[in-house]
């Protein structure tokens, strides 16, 4: 299972998230429009064409007038994934009424992204607002008709695509898993057979809700856990309405209320934060490495190993768009309050990196959410093994300083050997930084002899396997390993540990930017 998600990880890495997503939702709406115009979607094709334009055009319109009231930057991929996810629940129609509701369900959508809103970001799924609240008017609602078995196979490759990418797997399948026991033992419990109940299941929201709509990064809880518990309450509320017909003149159990009560318990459990970011200085780390050091507008909280999705607009950017999702380079209590991300720099380079190259100091970005499971356990005696390559040594450096800075105050120090791949003796990236923590290294490097002056406490390999590590690790059995860097050095890194005798391993993959 874990290769397997590895695999198409390392497939999909170069594909911007909120890119992907649209292109998943684009597979969906034209695989719809091909099925009615063939006879196997029972839906008139004029009625999905006509839904199609009014949602998407709204949406579209929509952002743009919102972001120019805002004074913002419009972000047309979320515009159009907004709509597209619209066209995909409500009801396909050609009555002006019903079409009209359609636009004002975009209409509302968007501008829930500028007017609901707290700590800088948006806190509700946008789709699911619009549909709500148009839902209230009691003349139209959402109807899901993209769960229908035809459909099916196409919507779980798409789900599968965007949960890998996104990283909420085990969360979507969570909710899935939960929702479906929960719907299938409540319409059993009132008296239908088990396998008519099983077969009514791809015709429920719960597939596309779980693997499009609550996968959207801003709007979940940054831990780990905490996704979990989103996961697991949002399930509990589909099943609501097969319990009891429950209604408040127009308000009743909806998926797209329980996926918002899940939006609300995000913000619960764990305050979104963004906020402006101010370039005060960059500097090269190595040849082909650039750090930048930003200055928040307000506090950006995070913990050791979490990323920030970094917006920058730019002219003519690529098929990637305008946001990067950078591993925080500095430790959470840095001294001079700036946050501090690092970049491989390499030609040509994507619009974004060449965008980010050219920002002056004093130009801004800004910091969209903070977020990522990759941190390190709280019970300090766990031995850990921390592995990486490249420019995906970030999320160690912040944790190993930080880590410092508690052993400082009194923590009981850990014990760590961190294992350092690098492509050249001069692309060692951080090294003074990781030089002053103390800790143990194991640095891989096939030119081992230009290699600078190093700690004594310093280990040196020409190739990465397990006989290198044999060399320096007595316990791999007893250790936890953190990996770190592109999906393919997960994959090596994955066979390596494992063949060393390594059992417990987390990765964080670094896919290209």
């Amino acid at each position: 299972m874990r290769s397997a998600v590895a695999t198409i990880d390392g497939a999909l890495g170069r594909i911007a998230m909120l890119r992907l997503v649209l292109l998943a939702l684009l597979v969906l709406v034209a695989s719809s429009l091909v099925l009615s115009l063939v006879g196997a979607l029972q839906l008139p094709f004029t009625a999905l064409l006509a839904t199609l334009i009014a949602t998407v055009l709204g949406s579209v319109v929509g952002d743009r007038v919102m972001a120019w009231l805002a004074g913002a930057h419009p972000v047309g991929d979320s515009a159009l994934v907004t709509g597209a996810i619209l066209f995909l629940v409500v009801y396909p129609s050609t009555d002006p009424a019903v079409v009209l509701l359609a636009a004002a369900a975009a209409l509302v959508a968007n501008a829930s992204k500028y007017l609901i809103r707290l700590g800088g970001r948006h806190v509700l799924n946008p789709a699911a607002t619009g549909l709500f609240v148009v839902g209230l008017t009691g003349i139209a609602g959402s109807a899901w008709w993209v769960a229908t078995p035809v459909l099916l196979p196409v919507l779980l490759l798409a789900v599968a695509a965007v949960a890998v990418r996104t990283r909420v797997v085990g969360p979507v399948v969570v909710l899935v898993v939960v929702g479906a026991a929960l719907q299938v033992a409540i319409v059993v419990a009132h008296g239908t057979a088990p396998l008519d109940a099983l077969a009514v299941l791809p015709s429920t929201p719960l597939l596309f809700l779980a693997g499009i709509m609550f996968t959207e990064p801003i709007t979940l809880p940054p831990r780990r856990g905490q996704r979990f518990a989103e996961a697991v309450l949002v399930a509990v509320l589909l099943a609501v309405p097969y319990l009891a017909p429950l209604q408040l003149l127009t308000l009743r159990p909806t998926p797209e209320l329980a996926l918002l009560i899940g939006n609300v318990f995000a913000v619960l459990a764990a305050r979104p934060t963004a906020a402006d970011l101010l370039l005060v200085s960059k500097r090269a780390l190595t040849p082909t490495a650039v750090e930048y050091a930003f200055r928040p507008s307000r506090p950006l909280p995070h913990r050791a190993g979490q990323y920030l999705e970094l917006q920058l607009p730019h002219r003519e950017a690529d098929g990637r768009g305008i946001r990067r999702s950078l591993t925080i380079a500095s430790a959470p209590d840095e001294a001079d309050g700036t946050v501090r991300v690092a970049v491989r720099r390499r030609a040509p380079g994507s619009t974004f990196k060449r965008a980010l190259d050219a920002l002056p100091e004093g130009g801004r970005a800004r910091a969209v959410t903070v977020s990522g499971g990759f941190t390190l356990p709280e019970d300090r005696r766990t031995p850990l093994l921390l592995a990486a390559s490249g420019i995906g040594i970030t999320p160690f450096v912040s944790q190993l300083r930080d880590d410092a800075a508690e052993v400082s105050a009194g923590a009981p120090p850990r014990d760590v050997l961190l294992v350092d791949l690098v492509p050249a003796a001069d692309e060692v990236v951080y090294l003074p930084e990781l030089a002053a923590t103390g800790v143990r290294v194991l640095l891989v490097c096939s030119d081992a002899a230009a290699l600078p002056p190093l700690p004594e406490h310093w280990h040196v390999a020409t190739a990465f396997d397990a006989a290198a590590l044999a060399a320096v690790l007595p316990d791999p059995a007893e250790r936890t390993a953190f990996v770190s860097g592109s999906p393919r050095f997960l994959r090596t890194a994955r066979a390596v540990l494992t063949q060393a005798g390594v059992r417990r391993i987390r990765t964080d993959a670094f896919a290209g930017y």
